[in-house]
Protein backbone atom coordinates (compact mmCIF):
# COMPACT_ATOMS: atom_id res chain seq x y z
CA UNK A 1 0.00 0.00 0.00
CA UNK A 2 1.44 3.31 -1.10
CA UNK A 3 1.08 6.02 1.85
CA UNK A 4 1.57 9.68 0.69
CA UNK A 5 4.25 12.00 2.33
CA UNK A 6 2.35 15.06 3.51
CA UNK A 7 -13.50 30.09 6.25
CA UNK A 8 -13.37 32.81 6.55
CA UNK A 9 -15.72 34.27 3.65
CA UNK A 10 -16.61 31.77 1.38
CA UNK A 11 -16.24 32.24 -2.56
CA UNK A 12 -18.85 32.05 -5.28
CA UNK A 13 -15.72 29.46 -7.43
CA UNK A 14 -15.44 27.36 -4.08
CA UNK A 15 -19.01 26.56 -3.41
CA UNK A 16 -20.17 26.13 -7.11
CA UNK A 17 -17.97 23.22 -8.30
CA UNK A 18 -19.68 21.52 -5.57
CA UNK A 19 -22.12 20.73 -7.74
CA UNK A 20 -20.05 18.78 -10.30
CA UNK A 21 -21.19 16.45 -12.89
CA UNK A 22 -21.61 12.88 -12.24
CA UNK A 23 -18.92 11.20 -14.16
CA UNK A 24 -16.76 9.23 -12.67
CA UNK A 25 -14.02 9.80 -15.37
CA UNK A 26 -13.40 12.81 -16.25
CA UNK A 27 -12.15 12.43 -19.51
CA UNK A 28 -14.09 14.61 -21.36
CA UNK A 29 -13.36 18.17 -22.56
CA UNK A 30 -15.82 20.12 -20.32
CA UNK A 31 -14.28 18.46 -17.01
CA UNK A 32 -10.70 19.96 -18.14
CA UNK A 33 -11.45 23.69 -17.07
CA UNK A 34 -8.67 24.66 -14.21
CA UNK A 35 -11.33 24.27 -11.45
CA UNK A 36 -11.72 20.52 -11.83
CA UNK A 37 -8.11 19.37 -12.65
CA UNK A 38 -7.72 19.35 -8.56
CA UNK A 39 -6.88 16.34 -6.26
CA UNK A 40 -7.72 17.47 -2.75
CA UNK A 41 -8.11 15.17 0.74
CA UNK A 42 -10.36 15.22 3.43
CA UNK A 43 -9.85 13.46 7.02
CA UNK A 44 -11.23 11.06 9.40
CA UNK A 45 -11.07 9.39 12.67
CA UNK A 46 -9.78 5.49 12.40
CA UNK A 47 -8.55 2.66 14.97
CA UNK A 48 -5.38 1.15 14.38
CA UNK A 49 -4.57 -3.31 14.17
CA UNK A 50 -2.98 -4.14 17.78
CA UNK A 51 -2.24 -7.85 19.16
CA UNK A 52 -4.22 -8.68 22.02
CA UNK A 53 -1.98 -6.94 24.32
CA UNK A 54 -2.85 -3.73 22.67
CA UNK A 55 0.65 -3.30 21.04
CA UNK A 56 0.78 -1.63 17.31
CA UNK A 57 0.96 -3.90 14.40
CA UNK A 58 2.28 -2.95 11.08
CA UNK A 59 2.60 -3.44 7.40
CA UNK A 60 6.08 -3.26 5.10
CA UNK A 61 5.93 -2.07 1.57
CA UNK A 62 8.54 -4.01 0.05
CA UNK A 63 6.63 -7.35 1.29
CA UNK A 64 4.29 -8.85 -1.43
CA UNK A 65 1.23 -10.18 -1.31
CA UNK A 66 1.84 -13.19 1.63
CA UNK A 67 5.52 -13.51 1.35
CA UNK A 68 7.73 -11.05 3.60
CA UNK A 69 10.88 -9.41 2.54
CA UNK A 70 11.93 -8.11 5.89
CA UNK A 71 15.46 -9.97 6.88
CA UNK A 72 17.10 -10.93 9.99
CA UNK A 73 18.51 -7.52 10.47
CA UNK A 74 15.86 -5.97 9.36
CA UNK A 75 13.37 -8.33 11.88
CA UNK A 76 15.74 -7.12 14.97
CA UNK A 77 14.33 -3.64 14.60
CA UNK A 78 10.44 -4.87 13.32
CA UNK A 79 9.90 -8.30 14.82
CA UNK A 80 7.67 -10.41 13.59
CA UNK A 81 3.76 -11.11 14.53
CA UNK A 82 3.71 -14.77 15.26
CA UNK A 83 0.90 -16.95 16.19
CA UNK A 84 -1.71 -19.58 15.09
CA UNK A 85 -4.30 -19.06 12.08
CA UNK A 86 -7.59 -18.86 13.76
CA UNK A 87 -10.91 -19.07 12.57
CA UNK A 88 -10.88 -15.55 11.30
CA UNK A 89 -10.79 -14.61 7.54
CA UNK A 90 -8.68 -11.57 7.63
CA UNK A 91 -6.10 -13.11 9.77
CA UNK A 92 -3.42 -16.50 8.03
CA UNK A 93 -0.08 -17.50 8.58
CA UNK A 94 2.62 -17.20 5.90
CA UNK A 95 2.61 -20.42 4.02
CA UNK A 96 5.50 -22.72 6.42
CA UNK A 97 5.75 -20.14 9.04
CA UNK A 98 4.21 -18.61 12.51
CA UNK A 99 4.14 -15.47 10.56
CA UNK A 100 0.77 -13.82 10.90
CA UNK A 101 -0.45 -11.71 7.89
CA UNK A 102 -3.54 -9.37 7.62
CA UNK A 103 -5.53 -9.56 4.52
CA UNK A 104 -2.34 -11.23 3.27
CA UNK A 105 0.03 -8.72 4.09
CA UNK A 106 2.43 -9.89 6.87
CA UNK A 107 2.18 -8.21 10.16
CA UNK A 108 5.46 -6.80 12.59
CA UNK A 109 5.68 -5.19 15.76
CA UNK A 110 8.24 -2.20 16.32
CA UNK A 111 11.08 -2.50 18.84
CA UNK A 112 10.96 1.44 19.63
CA UNK A 113 6.90 0.80 20.89
CA UNK A 114 7.92 0.40 24.16
CA UNK A 115 4.07 1.13 25.52
CA UNK A 116 0.09 -0.06 24.48
CA UNK A 117 -1.10 2.57 21.79
CA UNK A 118 2.65 4.35 20.27
CA UNK A 119 2.43 4.36 17.08
CA UNK A 120 6.11 5.68 16.69
CA UNK A 121 6.75 2.98 13.88
CA UNK A 122 4.19 4.38 11.36
CA UNK A 123 5.78 5.92 8.35
CA UNK A 124 8.90 5.07 8.80
CA UNK A 125 11.26 5.64 5.88
CA UNK A 126 7.68 5.87 4.52
CA UNK A 127 7.48 2.25 4.12
CA UNK A 128 5.90 0.75 7.28
CA UNK A 129 2.36 1.71 8.34
CA UNK A 130 -0.45 1.47 10.32
CA UNK A 131 -2.94 -0.99 9.43
CA UNK A 132 -6.39 0.40 9.48
CA UNK A 133 -8.75 -2.06 8.28
CA UNK A 134 -12.14 -3.62 9.57
CA UNK A 135 -11.58 -6.79 12.04
CA UNK A 136 -13.62 -9.97 12.13
CA UNK A 137 -14.98 -10.77 15.12
CA UNK A 138 -14.01 -14.57 15.57
CA UNK A 139 -9.86 -13.57 15.21
CA UNK A 140 -8.42 -14.17 18.39
CA UNK A 141 -4.94 -12.76 17.64
CA UNK A 142 -5.45 -9.02 16.97
CA UNK A 143 -8.19 -6.37 18.17
CA UNK A 144 -8.26 -2.85 17.42
CA UNK A 145 -7.30 0.02 19.57
CA UNK A 146 -8.85 1.88 21.83
CA UNK A 147 -7.05 5.10 20.96
CA UNK A 148 -7.61 6.62 17.32
CA UNK A 149 -5.73 8.30 14.75
CA UNK A 150 -6.85 11.30 12.39
CA UNK A 151 -6.06 9.78 9.04
CA UNK A 152 -5.88 12.02 6.03
CA UNK A 153 -6.60 11.00 2.54
CA UNK A 154 -6.16 11.71 -1.07
CA UNK A 155 -9.87 12.61 -3.05
CA UNK A 156 -10.91 14.45 -6.39
CA UNK A 157 -12.06 17.86 -6.41
CA UNK A 158 -15.21 16.56 -5.15
CA UNK A 159 -14.08 14.78 -2.16
CA UNK A 160 -14.57 11.74 -3.31
CA UNK A 161 -12.07 8.72 -2.23
CA UNK A 162 -8.79 7.53 -4.52
CA UNK A 163 -7.72 4.04 -4.11
CA UNK A 164 -4.66 2.04 -4.95
CA UNK A 165 -4.58 -1.90 -6.11
CA UNK A 166 -1.98 -3.98 -4.51
CA UNK A 167 -1.88 -6.22 -7.70
CA UNK A 168 -0.96 -3.55 -10.24
CA UNK A 169 2.60 -2.51 -10.95
CA UNK A 170 4.77 0.36 -11.46
CA UNK A 171 2.58 2.19 -14.43
CA UNK A 172 0.21 -0.86 -15.20
CA UNK A 173 -2.97 -1.43 -14.28
CA UNK A 174 -4.22 -5.07 -13.80
CA UNK A 175 -8.31 -4.48 -13.17
CA UNK A 176 -10.06 -5.25 -16.25
CA UNK A 177 -13.53 -6.31 -17.10
CA UNK A 178 -15.77 -6.40 -13.65
CA UNK A 179 -13.02 -4.94 -11.95
CA UNK A 180 -12.87 -1.58 -13.56
CA UNK A 181 -17.02 -1.74 -13.17
CA UNK A 182 -16.35 -2.12 -9.47
CA UNK A 183 -13.31 0.34 -9.62
CA UNK A 184 -13.76 3.05 -11.80
CA UNK A 185 -10.68 4.25 -13.41
CA UNK A 186 -9.88 7.97 -12.35
CA UNK A 187 -8.29 10.18 -14.72
CA UNK A 188 -7.40 13.62 -15.59
CA UNK A 189 -5.85 15.16 -18.67
CA UNK A 190 -3.62 17.63 -16.43
CA UNK A 191 -3.66 17.53 -12.31
CA UNK A 192 -3.37 21.37 -11.73
CA UNK A 193 -3.72 21.49 -7.73
CA UNK A 194 -2.92 18.81 -4.86
CA UNK A 195 -2.33 18.93 -1.36
CA UNK A 196 0.15 20.91 -0.38
CA UNK A 197 2.22 18.29 1.08
CA UNK A 198 2.66 16.66 -2.29
CA UNK A 199 3.67 17.07 -5.66
CA UNK A 200 1.70 17.63 -9.19
CA UNK A 201 4.78 16.48 -10.50
CA UNK A 202 4.17 12.99 -8.97
CA UNK A 203 0.95 12.60 -10.69
CA UNK A 204 1.37 11.67 -14.48
CA UNK A 205 -1.04 9.17 -16.99
CA UNK A 206 -0.54 5.92 -17.98
CA UNK A 207 -2.14 4.26 -21.25
CA UNK A 208 -4.81 1.37 -20.17
CA UNK A 209 -4.72 -1.99 -22.61
CA UNK A 210 -7.85 -0.94 -25.17
CA UNK A 211 -8.11 -5.39 -25.91
CA UNK A 212 -8.97 -5.56 -22.24
CA UNK A 213 -11.24 -2.71 -21.36
CA UNK A 214 -14.77 -3.40 -20.88
CA UNK A 215 -15.49 0.31 -19.99
CA UNK A 216 -13.79 1.98 -22.93
CA UNK A 217 -11.66 4.10 -20.36
CA UNK A 218 -7.83 4.37 -22.29
CA UNK A 219 -6.17 6.38 -20.07
CA UNK A 220 -5.55 6.58 -16.21
CA UNK A 221 -4.06 9.23 -13.67
CA UNK A 222 -1.20 7.69 -11.39
CA UNK A 223 0.70 9.01 -8.18
CA UNK A 224 4.29 7.95 -8.47
CA UNK A 225 3.24 4.95 -11.02
CA UNK A 226 -0.06 3.63 -8.80
CA UNK A 227 -2.87 3.69 -11.08
CA UNK A 228 -5.86 5.57 -8.77
CA UNK A 229 -9.27 4.41 -8.66
CA UNK A 230 -12.61 5.14 -7.61
CA UNK A 231 -15.02 2.50 -5.28
CA UNK A 232 -18.79 2.23 -6.86
CA UNK A 233 -20.46 1.41 -3.41
CA UNK A 234 -18.97 4.38 -2.11
CA UNK A 235 -22.04 6.26 -4.01
CA UNK A 236 -20.09 8.94 -5.18
CA UNK A 237 -20.14 10.75 -1.72
CA UNK A 238 -17.59 12.87 -0.50
CA UNK A 239 -16.29 11.14 2.95
CA UNK A 240 -17.30 7.81 2.06
CA UNK A 241 -14.05 4.98 2.25
CA UNK A 242 -15.84 1.80 1.45
CA UNK A 243 -13.31 0.39 -0.13
CA UNK A 244 -10.49 0.52 2.23
CA UNK A 245 -8.43 -2.81 2.68
CA UNK A 246 -11.25 -4.42 0.65
CA UNK A 247 -9.44 -8.35 0.02
CA UNK A 248 -6.77 -6.92 1.47
CA UNK A 249 -5.75 -5.49 -1.90
CA UNK A 250 -7.28 -1.95 -1.85
CA UNK A 251 -6.24 1.03 -0.28
CA UNK A 252 -6.98 4.56 0.25
CA UNK A 253 -4.22 6.78 -0.35
CA UNK A 254 -2.76 8.48 2.63
CA UNK A 255 -1.43 11.66 2.93
CA UNK A 256 -1.00 11.76 6.47
CA UNK A 257 -1.91 10.45 9.96
CA UNK A 258 -1.68 11.79 13.62
CA UNK A 259 -2.34 10.70 16.87
CA UNK A 260 -5.81 11.76 18.15
CA UNK A 261 -5.82 13.36 22.11
CA UNK A 262 -7.31 16.15 23.81
CA UNK A 263 -6.05 18.60 21.25
CA UNK A 264 -7.22 16.93 18.62
CA UNK A 265 -10.96 15.43 19.03
CA UNK A 266 -12.50 18.42 18.09
CA UNK A 267 -10.75 18.79 14.83
CA UNK A 268 -11.88 15.86 13.45
CA UNK A 269 -15.33 15.84 14.63
CA UNK A 270 -18.35 17.90 13.66
CA UNK A 271 -19.63 17.87 17.44
CA UNK A 272 -22.41 20.48 18.97
CA UNK A 273 -19.37 22.36 20.69
CA UNK A 274 -17.87 22.09 16.49
CA UNK A 275 -20.99 24.18 15.80
CA UNK A 276 -21.17 26.47 18.16
CA UNK A 277 -17.84 27.92 17.60
CA UNK A 278 -18.32 27.42 14.13
CA UNK A 279 -21.26 29.86 14.53
CA UNK A 280 -19.38 32.32 15.99
CA UNK A 281 -17.15 32.30 13.25
CA UNK A 282 -19.46 32.53 10.59
CA UNK A 283 -21.88 35.64 11.83
CA UNK A 284 -18.52 37.75 12.97
CA UNK A 285 -19.52 40.65 10.45
CA UNK A 286 -15.32 40.79 9.25
CA UNK A 287 -15.83 37.36 7.62
CA UNK A 288 -18.66 34.97 6.59
CA UNK A 289 -21.64 36.74 7.56
CA UNK A 290 -21.06 40.56 5.39
CA UNK A 291 -21.82 38.58 2.02
CA UNK A 292 -23.72 35.25 3.06
CA UNK A 293 -25.78 36.99 5.75
CA UNK A 294 -26.07 35.29 9.00
CA UNK A 295 -28.56 32.58 8.29
CA UNK A 296 -26.58 31.76 4.86
CA UNK A 297 -29.62 33.05 2.58
CA UNK A 298 -27.70 35.89 0.71
CA UNK A 299 -26.48 35.48 -2.83
CA UNK A 300 -22.84 37.38 -2.58
CA UNK A 301 -21.70 39.39 -5.51
CA UNK A 302 -25.54 39.11 -6.40
CA UNK A 303 -24.96 35.18 -7.72
CA UNK A 304 -27.29 33.13 -7.08
CA UNK A 305 -25.34 30.28 -5.00
CA UNK A 306 -26.52 30.50 -1.53
CA UNK A 307 -24.37 28.79 0.64
CA UNK A 308 -27.29 27.40 2.89
CA UNK A 309 -27.75 25.06 0.35
CA UNK A 310 -24.96 22.92 1.37
CA UNK A 311 -25.32 20.37 3.72
CA UNK A 312 -21.77 18.02 3.54
CA UNK A 313 -19.94 18.94 6.40
CA UNK A 314 -16.85 16.62 5.15
CA UNK A 315 -17.40 18.29 1.11
CA UNK A 316 -17.45 21.75 2.43
CA UNK A 317 -14.23 21.38 4.46
CA UNK A 318 -12.65 19.75 1.40
CA UNK A 319 -13.46 22.95 -0.53
CA UNK A 320 -12.92 25.42 2.37
CA UNK A 321 -8.89 23.81 2.94
CA UNK A 322 -8.50 23.63 -0.80
CA UNK A 323 -9.29 28.24 -0.78
CA UNK A 324 -7.19 28.57 2.41
CA UNK A 325 -4.43 25.79 0.91
CA UNK A 326 -4.63 26.72 -3.07
CA UNK A 327 -5.33 30.40 -3.13
CA UNK A 328 -6.94 32.18 -6.18
CA UNK A 329 -6.14 29.75 -9.56
CA UNK A 330 -9.70 30.31 -10.48
CA UNK A 331 -10.02 33.76 -9.91
CA UNK A 332 -11.62 33.62 -6.37
CA UNK A 333 -12.44 36.35 -4.66
CA UNK A 334 -9.09 37.98 -3.39
CA UNK A 335 -10.80 39.49 -0.42
CA UNK A 336 -12.39 35.95 0.71
CA UNK A 337 -8.95 33.88 -0.19
CA UNK A 338 -6.86 36.61 2.62
CA UNK A 339 -9.73 35.78 4.85
CA UNK A 340 -9.51 31.96 3.99
CA UNK A 341 -5.57 31.64 4.74
CA UNK A 342 -5.49 33.16 8.21
CA UNK A 343 -8.23 30.43 9.39
CA UNK A 344 -6.50 26.96 11.42
CA UNK A 345 -7.30 23.58 9.92
CA UNK A 346 -10.26 23.80 13.83
CA UNK A 347 -11.87 26.50 12.71
CA UNK A 348 -12.23 25.53 9.09
CA UNK A 349 -13.60 22.22 10.66
CA UNK A 350 -15.95 24.11 13.34
CA UNK A 351 -17.63 26.35 10.26
CA UNK A 352 -18.14 23.30 8.02
CA UNK A 353 -20.16 21.39 10.99
CA UNK A 354 -22.37 25.23 10.86
CA UNK A 355 -22.53 25.62 7.49
CA UNK A 356 -24.11 22.12 7.31
CA UNK A 357 -27.14 22.92 9.82
CA UNK A 358 -28.36 26.04 7.46
CA UNK A 359 -31.25 25.48 5.84
CA UNK A 360 -32.31 26.72 2.23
Amino acid sequence: MTILKKVGLLSIATFAIIGCGDSYSSDDNTDQKSENRSLTSLSKTVKFLTDTDGMTLYTFDKDILNKSNCDADCQNIWPLFEGANTTSPDIKTLEGTDHLAYGNHPLYYFANDNSVGDVNGDNVKNVWHLVYAPLNSTDTQTKLSEESMIQTYLTDEEGRALYTFDKDTDGVSNCYDACEELWPVYYKAEINRVPSSLKISDFSTISRDESQSKTGILEQTTYQGKPLYYFTPDAKKSGETKGDWVKGVWHLVEISAKKMDSTTTEISLYTDEARKKGKTIFTDPSKCSQCHGSDGQNRPLGVNNIIARYRDAKLIEQKLRDMRDNGNPSNRNTNMVAVAKKLSDEAITNLSAFIETLKK
